[in-house]
């Protein structure tokens, strides 16, 4: 039997606040006690909300976990992806651009810590969440392809695509490591290598 839909979008301010407060309480939650040892009525109640109004807007605490994942993907990608600086580009200042999308990278994850922590490992447990990380990160790589592609004539790569996707995937494994588990190395230094690397992978320097 098909699952019955009955939470509903938000259209007026006053719900679409209400629904912030829930889903910034079962942040909350999530981080102190773990995704599994919340539930609906405690983040109702940490929201200052009836457990009706819970399900008003969501129909179980799964559905406010995946809500969690898309905003943080989402809010991620688009400071990173502020940093994408048009004059930068056209000026050809690709080490300045470098450094500063990394460095975006870090301050999204340094701020959103305790979130990526509890929410990084439910994404390669639960189907829909993983689905939605693998969308942004599909959207976030094909953006910066279409970077690429528009001053191919500045880059040394041929497949603009694949290396939208190695770039980015690099920058993502080091800011990890440094955050999360520890370089073996001074974390400057790895980022000031990872930034030559990109560099000098990416950039024609005959231009």
């Amino acid at each position: 039997m098909a699952k019955i839909i009955k939470a509903r979008t938000p259209v007026q301010q006053r719900g679409i606040e209400t629904k912030a407060k829930v889903v910034e309480a079962a942040k909350a939650l999530f981080i102190e006690k773990g995704y599994y040892k919340t539930h609906a009525l405690e983040i109702a109640a940490r929201a200052g909300v009836a457990t009706g109004t819970f399900y008003c807007y969501f129909n179980d605490k799964k559905e406010v976990l995946i809500e969690l994942v898309r905003q943080f993907y989402q809010q991620g990608r688009d400071h990173v992806l502020s940093e994408l600086d048009d004059d930068l580009l056209k000026a050809g200042d690709w080490k300045k651009l470098i450094h500063n999308l990394i460095q975006s990278m870090l301050t999204v994850h340094t701020t959103h810590r305790d979130l990526h922590r509890t929410l990084h490992p439910m994404v390669f447990m639960d189907k829909e969440a993983f689905e939605i990380h693998r969308q942004e990160e599909r959207a976030i790589i094909h953006l910066i392809a279409s970077y690429f592609d528009r001053y191919k004539h500045m880059l040394r790569v041929a497949d603009t695509l694949a290396a939208a996707e190695i770039a980015f995937k690099a920058c993502d494994e080091v800011v990890h490591r440094i955050m999360f588990w520890g370089p073996e190395s001074d974390g400057k230094k790895l980022i000031s290598e990872l930034e030559d690397m990109l560099y000098q992978y990416l950039i024609d320097h005959q231009t």
